[in-house]
């Protein structure tokens, strides 16, 4: 019942959904799940506000991508759009360039589903979802409650539920975000609807970032395995390298065996041999030590990290990609996985 109530609303909303076709030279990067509250302590936006607003200004905006945002930017389940509005008019400042130059799309999530009611004065235009049209394959952008059964049929109540009942009593991490076992459900539900219909899938919602459906430690072991596959046929030089890469590869993966063992114990939630690079999640933008985005150009698709180096100096230490400085911060920008959009989408063709 469940999951044939899932089918059928995924299935409405890739219909229903604009589709548009990027220029060759379009780039375009998509945050989700940024909560922006009222600057109070129980706001967890603030944390990563200056870094968000550095990245925003200083590198999307300049070098001309187009912004998506997918879901949950504003948390009006605890706030009301008023007060974060004023909190963090610089952001919405900046959110206005991008739409003055029709470089914004502004997608719908659970957290903000109220921006939809005619009470809310929303600034910008909202949608429920966005389809990109690259070559007559499609990547489908859009926030994931939708694959959430319970979020889905009862979010109108949350917000009632949290303000009134959850805040007074302290109760928190109640959302699918802070639940593996739901994460996992709302992905693998995702999953299934974009290999069936042979397309690529972007969500937020579970915080959690995918690129081309595996999580961070599967991701790892298979970069490690299609290194040890290269190895033989390579030149010296290239051994050498191969082998450098190995090296920050294997302290990644020790990493989460051992400084992260909850990171470490995750598997593929798909429990399949065969793996299909449908399902792409962007993360979110509240994250303890930085935040992760999408970004398509080039003809390529990306996974990238932002942090501040104060915080966060594993990442400039070990890793096979050097990390970019955003010039006159301590802030940097990192790749940590990237694919041509041809061969992802020939595989999910082929595969699926």
């Amino acid at each position: 019942m469940k999951k044939n109530y899932i089918e059928q609303n995924l299935s409405d909303l890739f219909a229903a959904t604009k589709e548009i076709k990027p220029d060759k030279n379009e780039k375009f990067v998509i945050f989700s799940d940024l909560h922006l509250g009222d600057g109070s302590n129980n706001d967890e936006f603030k944390k990563n506000s200056k870094l968000f607003k550095k990245i925003l200004g200083k590198y999307y905006l300049e070098k001309g991508y187009t912004l998506v945002l997918n879901g949950d930017i504003e948390e009006l389940q605890k706030f009301s759009l008023p007060k974060i509005k004023t909190k963090w008019k610089k952001i919405y400042n900046l959110l206005k360039k991008f739409a003055l130059n029709h470089r914004l799309y502004k997608i719908i999530g659970n957290h903000d589903y109220n921006l939809l009611t005619k009470k809310t004065n929303s600034p910008f235009k909202i949608i429920h979802a966005l389809k990109l049209n690259y070559n007559k394959n499609i990547i489908f952008i859009f926030h994931g409650f939708q694959a959430d059964y319970f979020v889905e049929k009862f979010n109108k109540y949350f917000g009632f539920v949290i303000r009134y009942i959850f805040k007074p009593l302290g109760i928190k991490n109640y959302s699918t975000a802070y639940d593996s076992r739901k994460k996992f459900k709302v992905e693998k539900n995702v999953y299934h609807f974009s290999s069936i219909n042979k397309i690529i899938s972007i969500i937020g919602h579970t915080h959690r970032p995918l690129f081309e459906s595996l999580s961070k430690v599967d991701s790892t072991k298979f970069k490690i395995e299609q290194l040890c596959r290269e190895y033989p046929a390579a030149s010296i030089p290239e051994k050498e390298n191969i082998k450098e890469k190995l090296a920050n590869l294997k302290e990644e993966l020790l990493y989460f065996y051992t400084k992260n063992k909850k990171l470490g114990q995750r598997s593929s939630l798909y429990n399949s041999n065969l793996i299909i690079p449908c399902l792409f999640n962007s993360g979110c933008g509240i994250g303890k030590r930085g935040i992760t985005a999408i970004e398509i150009y080039d003809e390529k698709i990306f996974l990238v990290y932002w942090f501040n180096s104060n915080k966060n100096k594993k990442y400039i230490e070990y890793n096979i990609n050097q990390p970019e400085h955003l010039p006159y911060t301590d802030f940097y920008r990192l790749v940590l996985k990237e694919e041509t959009l041809d061969y992802i989408f020939s595989r999910v063709q082929l595969l699926s």
